[in-house]
C-alpha cells in the first residue's frame, strides 16, 4: 500500500499531543514535514518526532514532493488561510477546531473544499470518545426519541490556556473559552440533536475574573517553553447562551476557563423516549477523561437509570479519542468515504458562535 505522506502546519501543543503521534501510530502513514514560524521550537519538535523536513514558510511545506495530507494546527485566525491554501495545493486537510473565527471564513473553506474535491475534516475529536459514540448509537436507533432540549457545558475552575498568548488575544483567537473548549460541546450537542437549523440566540459573556486568572495546564510547560507572551487578555472568561432551533428544540450552552463554579464536560439530552447524562473531567492532567455516563429510560413501566460500562483504557482524549479521529480521517481518504464532520454542521456551529458574541455585545437576542 502506498504510504500517505503528511505535513504539519504549527508545532504547538495540539500538534505534539494529538496530530503527530496519532499519525505515527498508523501503518503506511508518514509525517514528512513540519512548519512553524518559531524555528527553535520547530527544530526541537522535528527532532523529537523524527520529522525530516522543516519549513519557516508553510507554502514551502505545501510544495514538498508527494505530500498528500496537511494538518492545520496553527492559531485560530490562520485556520482559514492555511486550510484554503492547502486545498488549493490539492492536499487533504485535517483542521483543528475551531474551523474559523467567523461565518465568512467558514464559507470560504467550504467553497474551497468543493472546488478541490479533497477530504476536509475538523478535528472535533470528542466525537470519538467511546461514551459519545455509544450515545450517538442510542440516538440513531431512536432510543431517545425526539431530542427537544439539551444542556451542554465545558467548565474549568482555573484553566486559562497560555495566559497572554494567542489564546487570550482576540485578534488571534477570535474569542475565549467559547471558541477554545465550548465549541467542542456545541458540536457534540448539534451532532446528537441531528444538526437542527438555528433560529435565534440569546447570550452573555463575562470577563469578571480576568485579573485573577492563572495560567492553566495547557499547553504543557515542556511545549510552551519557546513561546513569548504579550500579556494580552481581551477575550471572555465565561460565555453562556440559549439557542433556539427552527424545529422547536432548545440548547443551553456554557463555557468557561475560570470561575468559582462546578467543573466538567457535561451533556444532558432530553428526549421523548429517554434521556442521557454525561459527565467528564475538565481541567488538569485528566481533562477530557470520562467519569460517568447514564441512560435514563422507562422499562416495563418503571423508571430506570442504566450505566454502560466504559473501559478505563478508552477514557483518554489524547490516547484514545484523538488517534481514532485521525485514523478515521485517513480511512476516509483511502476509501473515498465522507468524513464524520459535514459542511452544514461546520457552518452551523460557527454561525451560532458568531451570533453568541453578537448577542452578548448588543444585549439582545439575535435572529438567524
Amino acid at each position: 500500500m502506498k504510504p500517505i505522506r503528511v505535513g504539519i502546519i504549527g508545532a504547538g501543543g495540539v500538534a505534539q499531543k494529538g496530530h503527530i503521534p496519532s499519525y505515527q501510530r498508523l501503518r503506511d502513514v508518514e509525517v514528512v514535514g513540519i512548519y512553524d514560524p518559531n524555528k527553535v521550537k520547530m527544530d526541537d519538535v522535528a527532532k523529537k518526532f523524527n520529522i525530516q523536513n522543516t519549513f519557516t514558510d508553510y507554502r514551502s511545506l505545501l510544495e514538498l514532493d508527494e505530500l498528500d495530507v496537511v494538518s492545520v494546527c496553527s492559531p485560530n485566525f490562520l485556520h482559514a488561510e492555511q486550510s484554503i491554501a492547502s486545498l488549493e495545493a490539492e492536499k487533504h486537510v485535517l483542521c483543528d477546531k475551531p474551523v474559523a473565527i467567523n461565518t465568512e471564513e467558514a464559507e470560504a473553506i467550504i467553497r474551497a473544499v468543493r472546488q478541490s474535491k479533497r477530504k476536509f475534516m475538523v478535528a472535533f475529536c470528542h466525537r470519538f470518545d467511546l461514551p459519545f459514540h455509544i450515545i450517538k448509537n442510542f440516538v440513531d436507533r431512536d432510543e431517545l426519541g425526539e431530542i427537544y432540549y439539551a444542556k451542554s457545558s465545558y467548565l474549568r475552575r482555573s484553566g486559562v490556556p497560555g495566559l497572554g498568548s494567542w489564546f487570550t488575544t482576540k485578534k488571534l483567537s477570535g474569542g475565549g473559552p467559547l471558541l477554545d473548549i465550548g465549541i467542542h460541546m456545541l458540536d457534540m450537542s448539534l451532532w446528537m440533536m441531528g444538526n437542527p437549523e438555528p433560529a435565534s440566540v440569546m447570550a452573555s459573556t463575562y470577563d469578571k475574573l480576568r485579573d485573577k486568572a492563572v495560567r492553566g495546564d495547557w499547553p504543557p510547560k515542556s511545549i510552551r517553553k519557546w513561546d513569548s507572551y504579550t500579556g494580552a487578555f481581551d477575550v471572555e472568561d465565561l460565555a453562556t447562551a440559549i439557542i433556539k432551533f427552527k424545529n422547536g428544540s432548545t440548547l443551553f450552552l456554557e463555557a468557561s476557563w475560570t470561575g468559582y463554579s462546578e467543573t466538567g464536560l457535561n451533556l444532558s439530552l432530553f428526549g421523548t423516549k429517554g434521556g442521557v447524562e454525561f459527565k467528564g473531567v475538565a481541567g488538569g492532567a485528566e481533562e477530557g477523561r470520562t467519569t460517568e455516563f447514564t441512560l435514563h429510560k422507562e422499562i416495563g413501566g418503571e423508571l430506570v437509570d442504566l450505566a454502560p460500562n466504559i473501559p478505563p483504557e478508552t477514557r483518554s482524549y489524547w490516547d484514545y479519542s484523538f488517534p481514532r479521529a485521525v485514523k478515521h480521517f485517513i480511512e476516509c481518504i483511502r476509501t473515498d468515504e465522507e468524513t464524520i464532520t459535514k459542511p452544514q454542521e461546520i457552518l452551523n456551529s460557527i454561525k451560532i458562535v458568531e451570533s453568541i458574541y453578537a448577542s452578548a455585545e448588543k444585549g439582545k437576542a439575535i435572529e438567524l
